[in-house]
């Protein structure tokens, strides 16, 4: 029998959710339906933050590196430790400055030249007061025996002589050549110019007996060829062969 027209089967099943047998399954329904719509709404709100959070900075590395410290010399002693504020406020006083190393002043002294030896140039006296060989009283005996004008034309005729003289800074002044002892001149090694003393010493070594004996009294002078270089022997009384014997001057004979 028709009961009339159909209702629409969701307005039935509402209907029905009102009757006691069907309303714990629909409610049963609709808490799975609330669940599952919480759950979706709780994880889209999740993955909302997660994608607007800012990304966190990264932590900076740290590079760690060993380095060799240099170490303390066993034989230096250790360096005083600082004083603390208080202790250097109380030693303040008793800390003197170390006034700085004064340098020794530098004194220069000129160099000195040595003094030049004349101790061998005849005075004006010495000159004045000698003969001059070739002169009356001059040395010479006469005749064969005339040594100092021998012993002239000898010192004369030697070039040797003349460069002795010139060597020892001596051309043009009074020498004394023998004293009784041969007599250095100026910076010269030995006694006496030694061409000088050869020539003489070979003059009187030659001579005769007799004319070496001859005595002589006081200087000779002997002068040389330009005239004004002047060699002197003697002092007081002797004699020609006191030349070849050095210190025989004045023996009584």
């Amino acid at each position: 029998m028709d009961s009339g027209p159909a209702r629409p089967v969701l307005l039935r099943d509402l209907s029905d959710l009102g009757r006691p047998g069907r309303r714990s399954s629909g409610a049963r329904l609709f808490g799975w339906i609330f669940s599952i719509a919480a759950h979706v709404l709780a994880l889209t709100g999740l993955l909302w933050v997660h994608a607007d959070a800012p990304p966190e900075p990264e932590s900076p590395v740290v590079t760690a590196s060993l380095v060799s410290l240099p170490q303390p010399d066993p034989t230096q002693p250790p360096a005083p430790a600082d004083p603390s504020p208080a202790q250097a406020g109380g030693q303040h006083s008793a800390i003197r400055p170390t006034p700085a190393p004064r340098e020794a002043p530098v004194i220069l002294q000129a160099a000195r030249t040595p003094k030049p030896n004349t101790s061998d140039l005849l005075t004006d006296a010495q000159i004045a007061g000698a003969a001059n060989a070739g002169e009356e009283g001059g040395g010479g005996g006469g005749g064969a025996c005339d040594m100092a004008r021998a012993i002239q034309r000898a010192l004369r005729r030697d070039p040797m002589v003349q460069s002795a003289v010139m060597d020892a800074h001596r051309s043009g002044k009074a020498i004394l050549v023998w004293n009784g002892d041969w007599v250095r001149s100026g910076d010269q090694d030995g006694k006496g110019l030694a061409a000088v003393r050869e020539a003489i010493l070979w003059e009187v070594g030659f001579a005769p007996e007799t004319c070496r004996r001859q005595q002589v009294r006081g200087m000779v002078m002997f002068v040389l060829n330009d005239g004004v270089t002047r060699l002197a022997l003697g002092s007081g009384q002797w004699r020609w062969s006191d030349l070849l014997t050095p210190g025989a001057m004045g023996r009584d004979r």
